[in-house]
C-alpha cells in the first residue's frame, strides 16, 4: 500500500514492481477525485453557472472575506499586507492566524499564476478541495486493507458529505479537509500498534539511520496535517494525544513514543506556519480585540457545539421527505438560529457504519467477537468515533480545552468529519465482506458491482441537496451591478484614489452583538464593504485595517458628528465617500442620506440596484479649504488619523493621548441601563431616536476633560449605579469642534458605532 507497509515491507520485492503499485494506486486515487468532482458539478449545477463568478455573494457569511484574501494575494503577491485596504496604512492580516492555513494559500498562489480573477480561483480551489478529499480518502483507505471499489465509493461519498457543501465558499478553508483522512491514518497507526516510523537497515549513522521511506512518509503527512486548517490539526492532536495515552496504558510504549513524536512534528509545522502572527503578536503586544473569551463559547455552545442526533439525521434541505421533516422539527426545537452542527449529518450510508462501529465496541466490550467485530482496525475506527464524540460534544471535553489551552477552537462540531470517514471507514469494510460473500456466486462480481454502484448513487442522493445549488442568477445580477459602479467610480476619481466608507465596520468578523436599538452597524454588514475593493483596480479603501491596532483609526472616528467625520475624512486625503445604507436601520439611513446631500451638496451615484451609494468629496473638500485654513486642517488630518482614544479596561475606561501636551477634550460614553441622572456626576441626555423614559433607553454621557498625555483610566459609569452596560465611547479635541457645525440636525448623526461594545 502507497501509505502502509507493503512497500516498505517486502524487501525482495523488486524496485519497478513497487513503482507499479505505487502507480496503479495513484491512478486509483484520480479516479476517485475526478468522480468527486464530477459528483460535486452535479449536485451545483456549475452548467447553469458562470464559474468567472463566485458561487456565493451571499451579505451573510464570509465569501467576501475569501474573495478579499485572493485578491490581495492575486495583487500584492500574498495575503499577509495588502496596500489596498485600510487606507491610508494598509492592511496587515498577520495579526489574524490566517498562516495555519499555509499549504491552502499556496494553492491559491498557484492558481494566481494562471488568472487574476479571483472568483474564477476560488471556484477552481473549491473544485480542487473535493478533488483533494476523495484522492487522500482513497489512498487512505487503500493503506488500511480496503480493496480499491470499496475504497472509491466510500472516499466519494465522504467528499460530498453535507457539511462540504455548508461550509462551501463562505468557509473556503474548512471546506479543504483533505487532511482529515490522513489524521486518522496516524490515529489508527498509532492506536494499532503499528509502527509510523522506521530505521534504515544499511544506514549506520544517525540521524540518517531514521530517513527510511516510512519515516519520511509520516513527517510528510505531519506536515500536511499541519498546514492544512488550524481546526484539522487541532482535531489530529487531541485525537493522536488520546490514542498515545491508550496505548500507554495498555503497554505498548513504543507507540505512544510514536504517537508524542508525530503529535510534536503537527504542532512543530503549525507553530512555523504562525509564526510570522507569534512574532509580529510579540513585538506589538496581544490584540485583545481579535481574542475571544471561554465565556463568550460557552454562551453560544448550541450554535457550535456537536450533537449526536446532528450526527445521525439528515442535514437540513435533505430529499427524503419524512427524514426532513424530522430534521427541520428538531432543528427548530433545538437550535432555531444558526446552526452548524445542524450539517454535521453522516448521511444514511455513513450512519450505517457509524451504528456497526457502535456495536463493534459493544461487542469488544463484552467480549463477543464476530467475524468483523474481531477485526482490530474497526475496532479501533470505534475508539476514534466515540473520542471524537466525546471531544466534541455539547459539556464534552472541548469545553476544558478551550479553557485550558485557548478559545480560538470554538466550533467543535467540526470534528463530525473525522467521524465521518471512520464510519465510511467501516462502510467499506462492510461492502468488502459482502462482495466476498457474492464472489462464490455464478453472477456474484456484478451483483457486487450493482451493490457498490447502488450504495454510491443511494449515498450522493441521500447526503446531497438542491438548497446546495446556489443563486447563479441573483450573484450575477448583485456582481454586475457593483462591478459597474465601481468602473463609474474609477472613472471619475482617476488611479491611486482613496475612498472613505460608512458604516465603520470593524475588521474582521464585525460587531459582536449590541442592543437592537443601538445597533448601528448590522451583521449582514459583516464583510460587505469589501464589495468596492473586490471590483476595483486602482482605488484605495478605508475598510479593512485590523481592529485593536493603530491603524484602526476609524474606530474612534465612528462616533462623532457626522460633519466631522466627513471633514476628517476630507482631511486624511479620501476624495469619495462609499456608503451602504444596509448598515443602517432605515430611518436613520433616510435621514444619513438627507445630511449627506445637505453638506456635500450634491447628490449621490447609486448603482444600478440601488443598494449603494457614492459622493464625490472633491467639491466639498475645495470649500473646507476655502473656510479652514491649513494648519487646521493639517491639526484635524492628525488628530484623525493618530486620534485619541477610549477603550474599556478592567474597572473602568482608558482614555490615550498620543500627543507630549494636556488637549482640552469631550468624551461621550454611550450605556444602557443607566442610573438615576441625579446620581451621575455628568450631563446625561437621551438619544433623539430613542422614545422611552430616561433610566431604561441607553443615554450618552458626556464629561468634559483635560487629558493628560499617555494612559488615563476613569471611573466606570457603571460603578456609580450598578446595573449598566458602557456600549461604546468616544473622545474628541474640543479644539477642532468648530468642524462639528453642519446644516441642522446634521451634528446629531452618528454614522458608525465606535468600536467593539465594553462587555456588561
Amino acid at each position: 500500500m502507497l501509505l502502509g507497509t507493503r512497500l516498505d515491507s517486502s524487501p525482495g520485492a523488486s524496485r519497478a514492481r513497487v513503482c507499479v503499485r505505487a502507480g496503479a494506486l495513484l491512478l486509483e486515487g484520480l479516479l476517485a477525485a475526478t468522480l468527486s468532482v464530477l459528483t460535486a458539478v452535479w449536485v451545483l449545477r456549475l452548467w447553469r453557472g458562470d464559474l468567472t463568478l463566485p458561487l456565493r455573494y451571499s451579505p451573510v457569511d464570509d465569501t467576501k472575506f475569501y474573495l478579499m484574501l485572493v485578491k490581495g494575494i492575486v495583487d500584492h503577491g500574498w495575503y499577509s499586507s495588502n496596500s489596498s485596504l485600510g487606507a491610508p496604512f494598509g492592511q496587515r492580516l498577520v495579526d489574524y492566524p490566517q498562516g495555519a492555513d499555509s499549504l491552502n494559500l499556496l494553492l491559491i498562489r498557484f492558481l494566481a499564476l494562471f488568472s487574476s480573477n479571483p472568483a474564477l480561483i476560488i471556484n477552481l480551489f473549491f473544485l480542487a478541495t473535493f478533488a483533494l478529499t476523495g484522492f487522500t480518502a482513497h489512498l487512505v483507505l487503500r493503506a488500511l486493507g480496503v480493496s480499491g471499489p470499496s475504497a472509491g465509493v466510500a472516499a466519494v461519498l465522504f467528499s460530498v458529505l453535507a457539511y462540504h457543501f455548508f461550509r462551501g465558499e463562505s468557509h473556503l478553508f474548512l471546506s479543504a479537509y483533505y487532511a482529515i483522512p490522513l489524521a486518522a491514518y496516524l490515529f489508527l497507526r498509532v492506536l494499532g500498534d503499528r509502527a509510523l516510523f522506521r530505521r534504515r537497515a544499511a544506514e549506520h549513522h544517525p540521524p540518517a539511520v531514521w530517513a527510511s521511506r516510512r519515516s519520511l512518509l509520516t513527517v510528510g503527512i505531519c506536515v500536511v496535517v499541519g498546514s492544512d486548517n488550524i481546526y484539522y490539526a487541532t482535531f489530529a492532536v487531541v485525537m493522536l494525544a488520546g490514542a498515545a495515552l491508550i496505548t500507554l496504558l495498555v503497554g505498548h510504549r513504543r507507540s505512544a513514543v510514536h504517537g508524542l513524536l508525530v503529535i510534536v512534528l503537527i504542532g512543530a509545522t503549525l507553530g512555523v506556519n504562525l509564526a510570522p502572527s507569534l512574532i509580529y503578536r510579540q513585538q506589538h503586544g496581544r490584540n485583545v480585540a481579535l481574542e475571544r473569551s471561554f465565556a463568550a463559547n460557552e454562551s453560544s455552545n448550541e450554535a457550535f457545539a456537536l450533537r449526536l442526533t446532528n450526527l445521525l439525521l439528515p442535514a437540513p434541505g435533505a430529499r427524503i421527505a419524512p427524514l426532513r421533516e424530522v430534521t427541520e422539527r428538531y432543528d427548530h426545537a433545538i437550535a432555531p438560529g444558526y446552526c452548524e452542527a445542524c450539517y454535521a449529518s453522516l448521511g444514511t450510508v455513513g450512519d450505517v457504519g457509524f451504528l456497526w462501529l457502535t456495536i463493534c465496541a459493544l461487542l469488544a466490550i463484552v467480549g463477543v467477537s464476530g467475524a468483523l467485530a474481531a477485526r482490530r482496525l474497526l475496532r479501533d475506527a470505534a475508539v476514534g468515533v466515540w473520542l471524537a464524540v466525546a471531544v466534541g460534544a455539547v459539556g464534552g471535553l472541548s469545553s476544558l480545552l478551550e479553557l485550558v489551552f485557548t478559545p480560538d477552537v470554538r466550533a467543535w462540531n467540526r470534528i463530525s468529519v473525522l467521524i465521518a470517514f471512520f464510519s465510511l471507514l467501516a462502510v467499506a469494510v462492510l461492502l468488502d465482506a459482502l462482495r466476498a460473500r457474492l464472489a462464490p456466486l455464478r453472477f456474484g462480481p456484478v451483483a457486487g458491482a450493482l451493490v457498490l454502484a447502488a450504495v454510491l448513487v443511494f449515498g450522493v442522493y441521500d447526503q446531497t441537496s438542491d438548497s446546495y445549488i446556489p443563486p447563479y442568477r441573483a450573484t450575477a445580477r448583485q456582481w454586475d451591478s457593483d462591478a459597474t459602479l465601481v468602473r463609474r467610480i474609477e472613472a471619475r476619481l482617476g488611479p491611486g484614489a482613496s475612498v472613505f466608507q460608512l458604516p465603520y465596520v470593524p475588521f474582521p468578523e464585525g460587531y459582536p452583538e449590541t442592543p437592537v436599538s443601538d445597533q448601528v452597524a448590522t451583521y449582514a454588514t459583516k464583510y460587505e464593504l469589501l464589495r468596492g475593493y473586490l471590483h476595483s483596480r486602482r482605488l484605495r479603501w478605508s475598510y479593512g485595517a485590523t481592529k485593536g491596532r493603530p491603524a484602526d483609526w476609524q474606530a474612534q472616528l465612528a462616533g462623532q458628528p457626522l460633519p466631522y467625520v466627513l471633514a476628517a475624512a476630507g482631511a486624511a486625503g479620501f476624495t469619495g465617500l462609499w456608503v451602504d445604507p444596509a448598515g443602517f436601520e432605515p430611518a436613520a439611513a433616510a435621514r444619513l442620506r438627507a445630511a449627506l446631500r445637505a453638506i456635500l451638496g450634491e447628490e449621490e451615484l447609486t448603482s444600478p440596484d440601488r443598494d449603494l451609494w457614492f459622493f464625490d468629496l472633491r467639491p466639498y473638500l475645495a470649500r473646507l479649504r476655502s473656510s479652514h485654513s491649513a494648519v487646521e486642517l493639517a491639526r484635524l488630518r492628525e488628530r484623525t488619523l493618530h486620534p485619541l482614544r477610549s477603550e474599556c479596561v478592567a474597572g473602568g475606561l482608558e482614555l490615550v493621548n498620543p500627543t507630549a501636551t494636556a488637549v482640552a477634550t469631550t468624551l461621550r460614553v454611550r450605556v444602557a441601563h443607566p442610573p438615576s441622572i441625579h446620581e451621575m456626576p455628568a450631563t446625561v441626555y437621551p438619544d433623539g431616536r430613542v422614545s422611552e423614559q430616561a433610566g431604561t433607553a441607553p443615554v450618552t454621557i458626556v464629561r468634559r476633560l483635560l487629558l493628560a498625555p499617555g494612559r488615563t483610566v476613569i471611573a466606570d459609569p457603571r460603578s456609580a449605579g450598578g446595573a449598566t452596560q458602557v456600549l461604546y465611547s468616544s473622545l474628541a479635541s474640543d479644539a477642532l469642534s468648530s468642524f462639528e457645525r453642519g446644516p441642522a440636525g446634521s451634528s446629531t448623526l452618528v454614522p458608525g458605532l465606535t468600536g467593539p461594545p465594553c462587555a456588561g
